[in-house]
């Protein structure tokens, strides 16, 4: 089982200049103000970083890691072997035009749900796997069981809720457009489940929680090779749009419908977010039953939360993060006993 994350740096000029071009370029598909564009949405404060050695020290039943990116690499992403925290080809960069291969015309592409759609065609990429945003990360130690349970069904957490509401909301806002012809639909979360669950043929919607997600290759594979049209009105948008579906839950809604998924009430997860940041969100890095967390948008706290939570992560992960890496991030001990570097080239 391989472990993918999705991965940008929005503040390197390059792709902020690529960036911009584009969204100027196409005002007409998206509002520069909306959630779709907003600067928070590309913007790396080294999140990854606690994702992939999470990931190293809490599921070592994973076999590879593979950074989906776009023509970038996190700085000092190879000390994590040069240091010895794992093998040299345990972390590998995969570009958007490996993916995209065949789609080349579609890039570049800052559309993240355009992007999921595509990670199936990552090359040699295990049948499953396991989707994690950049700032997710692994709380506690994993088994594979926690994703796939022993009848080899995914395991789908959340909130059973009818597609009903959201979709008669749809329509009126749709409506609303037509007749005002002002502004524009902005993309939605919950709206983008609700499209998936339609394309498999369902009248319900799992609404997924911020943490990782088991995910099955050859499903996707044989949908989209029998829907190429549908592929190819869903990468197309270069940011997100009210009319994209989410491929992490389509990929669930279609594992439900032929019972090769299961799904399961929510879980309890560390889930630590800027406007509603307290002292009970931090302790819970140190609950051992939360086995799953998020930190959203770190770039939005105060700069002593930032170091608060990264000197704590540190301290969790103390051994798998490469002294390089501490550095970068500003930690100067973090909590990690520099007198014991545990192999690390300092």
């Amino acid at each position: 089982m391989d472990a993918v994350i999705t991965w940008v740096d929005g503040n390197d000029p390059q792709h902020k200049r690529k960036r911009l071009a584009a969204l100027y370029a196409n005002t007409n598909e998206v509002d520069p103000t909306s959630n779709a564009a907003v600067e928070t949405r590309f913007d790396d404060s080294g999140e990854i970083y606690f994702a992939i050695a999470s990931i190293l020290k809490f599921a070592p039943f994973i076999r590879r890691i593979f950074i989906v990116t776009d023509g970038q690499t996190p700085a000092y992403l190879d000390s994590f072997s040069r240091s010895g925290v794992c093998e040299v080809d345990r972390i590998r960069v995969v570009d958007h035009a490996e993916i995209f291969r065949g789609f080349e015309h579609e890039l570049p592409t800052f559309n993240s749900l355009s992007i999921e759609t595509m990670m199936y065609r990552i090359t040699d990429l295990s049948e499953d796997f396991i989707y994690f945003n950049d700032d997710f990360f692994l709380n506690a130690p994993v088994r594979r069981e926690d994703f796939i349970n022993e009848k080899n069904q995914l395991r789908v957490f959340g909130r059973r809720r009818s597609t009903k509401a959201l979709k008669g909301k749809m329509m009126l806002r749709r409506l609303r457009y037509r007749l005002l012809r002002k502004g524009q639909i902005s993309a939605h979360y919950k709206t983008a489940q609700v499209l998936s669950a339609d394309l498999a043929g369902l009248d319900y919607y799992i609404q997924l929680e911020h943490h990782p997600h088991p995910q099955r290759r050859t499903l996707l594979e044989r949908f989209f090779a029998a829907n190429p049209d549908l592929l190819r009105q869903q990468i197309s948008p270069k940011f997100r749009t009210i009319d994209q579906f989410l491929p992490v839950g389509l990929c669930y809604y279609l594992e439900l419908k032929h019972g090769t998924a299961v799904h399961e009430p929510p879980r309890d997860a560390v889930y630590i977010k800027p406007n509603s940041y307290s002292k009970a969100q931090h302790d819970a890095l140190h609950a051992s039953d939360l086995k799953f967390g998020c930190i959203q948008s770190l770039d939005q706290f105060e700069m002593d939360q930032v170091m608060s939570i990264r000197n704590t992560m540190a301290a969790k992960l103390k051994g798998y993060l490469p002294w390089p890496v501490l550095e970068h991030l500003g930690i100067a001990a973090g909590g990690v006993d520099r007198s014991n570097p545990q192999g690390f080239d300092l």
